[in-house]
């Protein structure tokens, strides 16, 4: 698509069908509230903002959190790295 479409208007046509979870960055934010996606039962699993994950706390909980948002980015990294070669 052209630089000025956004990502998150193109997600249902990255779709094939047989989907369960759906990987994405910061970009696709909201996915899940569009109407487009509620038609189609995916769980989405987008990555957090980079200067909410920065803020994230020294705590116990900040910690999870920021485990959970590596797994995310690992997942993604998987599919993501053939295209950068």
């Amino acid at each position: 698509t052209a630089a000025n479409v956004s990502d998150i208007t193109q997600a249902q046509a990255l779709l094939h069908g047989d989907e369960t979870d759906a990987f994405g960055d910061a970009a696709y934010q909201g996915i899940e509230k569009r109407a487009e996606s509620q038609e189609v039962p995916v769980n989405w699993h987008v990555a957090m903002r980079p200067g909410k994950r920065k803020a994230l706390p020294g705590t116990s909980l900040g910690d999870l959190l920021e485990r959970i948002e590596h797994a995310k980015a690992s997942i993604r990294a998987k599919v993501e790295h053939p295209f950068h070669v």
